[in-house]
């Protein structure tokens, strides 16, 4: 295998992840005495949460506890801000998270009779993905209303969810549906430069997240020896890593997911299908010598220092269905998953025996004014806005590219 640097072993230096558990909530006091904090009157009444569980799928009840662990800190985002929670507000959260913890109960139970579980190694990918960026994860909980296990549930649920509809074959992308759908976008990806698909690992120089501003103030500069030292590590750290991408066997995107910092680290690293022109100068000479599978050492842009591998390569022209098929099978794949989702939920709340304790305190739904049809915001007979024009059938939009030529969401780590 053909390198454009030399192989030279150092040191990994990995983000540690923060493990801390949010501070327990104080309960919210008379939530039934709760009344709008703007004087005016709300057509919403509600019941006392009950003592006991807050629902039932089957024989397994949904503790109280549970409910309340979220619920709380939903009340408590306005008792931070001196406020009382609006009835509205205070129904919804009640009428979602019951009918949340509900679901996730029921998915537990079908995959169970399926024999099928959730991919354990998607759930730490994503747990990590979410805690990038955060420089206060407990203040980050907080802010959301959610517990780190709350968190984790709700993507536990999606694995699952995921899980039955690949068991069930729903998830399958035939050839023939990805013929017809190349025929469809084959004219957007017609260029007179030559292009390259690529995979990267970022290893950016500095403190990650960088130190932000104070209100009115630049930030901080660095010393000269800051830059030294930060630019040192960063390099330390992108030569092991490429010592590990390099071994015959090697995953490159487990180890894109695993170490590089930007939004393609949760696709494996890649950054799809580019001419030389949309990145930057020093990112798009090496990617261009490359051949397919081959990974290049260390490349340092204005971003930090890159571990480059080529996936393809096409000349000028109309690309083959060959380049795009992984990217279209995806996308209908995707597609399949989001209708999936909405149709197995349906299913499975009317499959399995199911008790909402909540939804008696709820009380009628309440009555919301709609405009008459054919009336805009601007009164009516105003014209309706549209939003962005469909890109059914016409391929996935163009990347952004700053200044450089770097694609937009690799300009800066995450969050």
């Amino acid at each position: 295998m053909r390198s454009s640097f030399s192989v030279i072993v150092g040191l990994v230096l990995l983000v540690p992840v923060a493990c801390t558990e949010p501070p327990k909530p104080a309960k919210a006091q008379d939530l039934d005495k709760i009344k709008p904090a703007d004087g005016k009157s709300e057509q919403v009444e509600l019941g006392s949460i009950p003592d006991g569980p807050v629902g039932k799928v089957g024989a397994v009840e949904i503790p109280n506890q549970t409910f309340r662990e979220i619920y709380d800190l939903k009340v408590k985002k306005y008792a931070d801000r001196g406020r009382d929670i609006p009835p509205s507000a205070d129904r919804r959260y009640r009428k979602s998270i019951a009918e949340r913890l509900i679901y996730h109960e029921v998915l537990a139970q079908e995959v169970k009779t399926l024999g099928v579980e959730y991919d354990a190694d998607a759930l730490t990918q994503r747990q990590d993905q979410q805690k990038r960026g955060i420089r206060d994860w407990d203040k980050h909980l907080e802010r959301r209303g959610e517990t780190e296990t709350s968190l984790r549930e709700m993507v536990v649920a999606e694995l699952r969810e995921k899980a039955i509809l690949e068991k069930q074959g729903k998830l399958e992308v035939s050839d023939a549906e990805i013929e017809e759908d190349y025929q469809k976008i084959k004219g957007n990806w017609v260029s007179d430069k030559p292009r390259v698909r690529a995979s990267h690992i970022l290893v950016p120089i500095g403190p990650q997240p960088p130190p932000r501003a104070k209100a009115g103030e630049k930030p901080p500069e660095p010393t000269d020896d800051e830059r030294s030292k930060w630019e040192a590590e960063a390099l330390a750290k992108a030569k092991e890593i490429h010592a590990r991408v390099i071994v015959e066997g090697a995953d490159f995107g487990k180890i894109a997911a695993e170490t590089s910092v930007g939004p393609s680290a949760s696709k494996g690293g890649d950054i799809s299908i580019f001419t030389p022109d949309r990145m930057t100068e020093e990112f798009s000479k090496v990617a261009f010598e490359l051949e397919p599978g081959q990974i290049s050492g260390p490349v340092k842009t204005k971003f930090g220092y890159h571990i480059i591998k080529v996936t393809g390569k096409w000349p000028a022209g109309e690309l083959p269905k060959e380049a795009l098929a992984d990217q279209i099978r995806d996308r209908l794949r995707q597609r399949k998953l989001h209708q999936g989702r909405r149709e197995l939920k349906e299913a499975l709340l009317a499959k399995y025996e199911v008790v909402d304790n909540i939804k008696p305190t709820l009380g009628p739904e309440p009555k919301r004014n709609r405009r008459p049809r054919g009336e805009g915001k601007g009164g009516k007979g105003g014209a309706r806005k549209l939003g962005p024009r469909s890109r059914e059938g016409k391929g996935p939009p163009r990347r952004g590219t700053n200044d450089k030529g770097a694609p937009k969401d690799e300009a800066k780590p995450e969050g």
